[in-house]
């Protein structure tokens, strides 16, 4: 308080005894059920409650079995060159959960879709979402792969992991409607029918922002990473790959157009792009979409996700889309 005078004390007084009586009126008058703090937060203030409530409880560590079953695409990160949200089942719950960060290239022993890993897990500080958690890359062991070949029972096996009640909704507006409930990020959405999937074209804008996170992650330095090499293989692309759908469900309330995240569209797009430019890329790709969202062929799902930062924007995270089965004749 030296050199604040007797009128500066006396301001910092009034400023602090302010502030107090604010802070004790809103939690006088904020509504006790997380749903209503969420609702009057965002309206007071323009946030969210998920912005300003921690975890509860101690952090606990805890080594779990995990069968994965997806990857986005990779982004720079200003800490640990890139990353990649991963998907898994919890062998424990059944649920599902989403494991971050990863930086899935640098891994020495590299998982697949569909294998069983190990690993070390905790819930994160910074993330609300339920089924977030981090995990210590050093402590991953992968283990066996649930094969769809003559080594194993192959989708029927997954889809006892996946297809669980607790992981399936019967729509989007349902998933969001738990969103809203307690915050659940991930779940299964099956379509009555696909409207649309096309490539829609970036922005001069989003090109400048990828090409300065890049910028960053290279800005890198680490004795065990040629992170200037491994970086430059990461290609921007210049289309986002969407989908249009509406749900099987009657609550469902008109199609919906999601952007799709998962990183094997985007690899192959890349890959397609080296061979024959970008519009056999994107043809190859959509064409590929087409072939695994085919519902006539497929008992096909949407695996969905959000962002911690857009909770009610969903998009595709993954795909479920195990062969139907055929309908024997009774006569």
């Amino acid at each position: 308080m030296r050199g604040l005078g007797r009128f500066g004390l006396a301001m910092t007084v009034e400023f602090c005894s302010l502030v107090l009586h604010h802070f004790f009126s809103l939690y006088a008058h904020q509504p006790r059920d997380p749903k209503g703090l969420r609702d009057y937060l965002k309206v007071q203030y323009g946030c969210s409650c998920r912005d300003v409530i921690p975890r509860e409880g101690a952090v606990v560590r805890e080594r779990k079995r995990l069968l994965i079953w997806g990857t986005t695409y990779p982004e720079f990160s200003a800490k640990y060159y890139e990353t990649v949200c991963t998907g898994a089942v919890d062998s424990d719950t059944g649920g599902l959960i989403r494991l971050y960060p990863i930086t899935l290239r640098f891994l020495k022993d590299r998982f697949r879709h569909y294998n069983w890993i190990e690993g070390t897990l905790e819930p994160p500080s910074n993330d609300f979402r339920p089924e977030s958690r981090r995990i210590d890359q050093d402590t991953i062991e992968v283990l066996d792969k649930i094969e769809t070949g003559p080594k194993g029972r192959g989708w029927e096996e997954r889809a006892e992991w996946i297809l669980r009640d607790q992981n399936v909704f019967n729509s989007l507006e349902a998933l969001r409607e738990q969103e809203r409930m307690n915050h659940t990020s991930l779940g299964l959405v099956k379509p009555k029918r696909i409207i649309d999937i096309f490539a829609k074209r970036k922005s001069d804008t989003e090109r400048q922002e990828w090409e300065e996170k890049k910028a960053a992650a290279m800005a890198q330095r680490d004795i065990f990473v040629d992170v200037t090499e491994e970086l430059d293989e990461l290609s921007y692309i210049p289309v986002e790959y969407r989908v249009r759908f509406e749900c099987d469900d009657e609550a469902c309330i008109g199609e919906h157009d999601l952007s799709i995240h998962d990183w094997g569209v985007y690899q192959m797009g890349r890959k397609q792009f080296a061979r024959g430019g970008p519009h056999f890329a994107e043809r190859s790709v959509l064409s590929k979409l087409q072939e695994i969202m085919d519902l006539e062929k497929k008992d096909f799902y949407f695996f969905l996700g959000n962002t911690r930062g857009h909770c009610e924007s969903f998009m595709v995270v993954g795909f479920f889309y195990p062969p139907k089965q055929p309908q024997h004749k009774l006569f």
